[in-house]
Parts: structure tokens; sequence; C-alpha cells
């Protein structure tokens, strides 16, 4: 019996990126995420792209507190302060 993707990628098993600034001025991530969270300092979140999220463009970015989680398609990610867990698709 396989495991349903949902299982899988809310448990990890298909990896993740930890996202954080590397440059001073906002690092940008890409690939194929299907649930983001801020890290234990929180993060700052610049931009992202999700393709299934009407409107979250200004409620996502900007500062976000430690364990806040996101779910979505999302396919970029620009982090400049803290760290997000990006969960892969």
């Amino acid at each position: 019996m396989s495991t349903p993707a949902f299982t899988e990628q809310s448990l990890g098993k298909r990896g993740s990126v930890i996202a954080t600034d590397t440059s001073g001025s906002g690092t940008e991530f890409t690939g194929n995420f299907a649930i983001i969270v801020a890290g234990p300092q929180g993060a700052s979140l610049d931009a992202f792209t999700c393709s299934n999220k009407t409107g979250a463009s200004s409620g996502l970015t900007g500062t976000l507190p430690a364990g806040y989680t996101s779910y979505g398609n999302f396919t970029s990610l620009t982090v400049s302060g803290g760290s997000i867990e990006a969960y892969n698709a």
C-alpha cells in the first residue's frame, strides 16, 4: 500500500529546503513546494509565486511569526530574514 501524497508532504518524506537569506538583500529559492513553515525566529518573506492562492501576496509577504504555516503550489520564495522550511511537493 502506497502512502498518499499529502501524507508524504506533511511528514517531509519528499524532502525540504531551508530557505535563509544568504545575500543580505533577499535570496530567491525556486522549486515545487507544497508547504512553507516559518522558522523558530520567524521569517521575512519579500515575495513568492503560488499558482493557487488568489490575493495572498498582501497577506503572506512581510514578517511571518515563528511556526506560521501555509499550503499551496509554491514555485518561488524570496526570503530576507529568518528562515522558512519549504517542503517539496
